[in-house]
């Protein structure tokens, strides 16, 4: 039995330079050399495979056994999670309920600093967990454009907002790779997760209000803010601890959702922001679209 040698080259830093090689390339290839994924995937495969007979000496049954533990570990779960939530994507579109969906969510309020928790933040990080893979970015960004969102902004927020459920992916699929290929219980990595990007997933509602409308947005927006950090914060911290990482992002999104809706129920914000392009979107104009008229 083949038993790696964490040190091969008997000084570690060296050695980890070595083994991030495949890795580093593969950025290369996608970022400088602008190669499509496939082509920059095969190009690091390559790369490890002499990485690891040249530095590791790894006997060529154990490197055949090692890439055909990847494929079928890539075809299940990975390939028919991904399949399945594309599926479920298109279904939903292609049905017209997707659009019924986010007509819903848009009409609970005409504020966009609102729009912004809601779709943003809490329907991105439910779109997370059952599609993952950029899909909520690309789906919200379009959303609140059509909203009268500036598009440059749109992205902007969709991708600050994606942090809270990114890291989870589709159906927590990245933890529990991560899991089996770190050699630990997946609800150990969960637990250790829900400690390390909590902290930050609280500031993020706040941030995504700051850039859309600056801290006087904040002031006239804490109530619906404050709320929907907490249930959702804390919806996923007890979801990570618990019930492990499947639905760290679709449970919080839901109810995040649903804790809006309520809320608007006995609170509105007092005065209603739109940007100066989405004016008829709302119809009412806010304190800083009156104010970009009369400059």
């Amino acid at each position: 039995m083949w038993i790696q040698d964490p040190d091969p080259l008997g000084v570690p830093w060296l050695s980890a330079l070595v083994a991030a090689i495949p890795i580093l390339l593969f950025l290369v290839c996608l970022v400088v050399l602008k190669l499509t994924g496939l082509q920059a995937a095969g190009v690091a495969l390559v790369a490890e495979v002499a990485v690891a007979l040249g530095m590791s000496g790894m006997p060529i049954p154990a490197l055949a056994g090692a890439g055909l533990l990847g494929v079928l570990s890539a075809i299940w779960p990975i390939a028919y999670i991904i399949l399945m939530a594309v599926w479920l994507y298109r279904l939903a579109v292609a049905s017209g309920k997707f659009d019924v969906i986010r007509a819903s969510i848009a009409a609970i309020s005409p504020d966009q600093r609102i729009q912004v928790l809601l779709i943003a933040f809490c329907f991105g990080a439910f779109l997370e967990g059952v599609a993952g893979f950029g899909v909520p970015i690309a789906i919200c960004a379009a959303m609140l454009v059509t909203l009268g969102f500036r598009p440059v902004r749109a992205a902007m927020i969709s991708l600050v907002a994606n942090f809270a459920a990114g890291a989870y992916g589709a159906v927590g699929i990245p933890v529990i790779v991560g899991a089996q290929v770190g050699g630990i219980h997946v609800m150990d990595l969960s637990r250790d997760l829900a400690l390390i990007l909590q902290p930050v997933t609280l500031l993020i509602p706040f941030l995504l209000v700051v850039i859309l409308d600056g801290f006087r947005g904040l002031r006239e927006t804490w109530p619906a803010t404050l709320v929907v950090t907490l249930v959702f914060s804390g919806t996923q911290a007890a979801v990570l601890l618990f019930l492990g990482p499947e639905l760290a992002a679709i449970l919080p999104g839901l109810l995040g959702m649903v804790a809006l809706a309520a809320l608007r129920l006995v609170w509105t914000p007092r005065h209603v922001f739109v940007e100066g392009e989405a004016r008829e979107v709302s119809g009412r104009p806010s304190r800083g679209g009156a104010a970009r008229d009369a400059g």
